[in-house]
């Protein structure tokens, strides 16, 4: 898998680990991934191309509809606070 690709694992486990750091019942983490993911492949699959920064805003966007924090989290946390 390229550097640019869409990779479900590497989104489960994020979401995943930042739902951890923020007390998230693994359950729900998972529940939340999962629903995240499915969402996340069906708007890509309308694309031929697309930013890492057009990914995250799709995935924070779907978050929102299960943890508003989560999906905080999920959108800074590659920047410095």
């Amino acid at each position: 898998m390229g550097p640019g690709e869409f990779s479900e694992e590497k989104l489960a486990k994020d979401l995943k680990l930042e739902a951890k750091a923020l007390g998230i019942p693994s359950g729900a983490a998972d529940d939340f991934a999962k629903a995240v993911i499915q969402a996340t492949k069906k708007k890509l699959k309308s694309k031929k191309l697309i930013t890492k920064k057009d990914l995250e805003r799709i995935v924070a966007g779907e978050l929102k509809k299960y943890n508003a924090d989560l999906a905080y989290v999920y959108q800074i946390r590659d920047k410095i606070i």
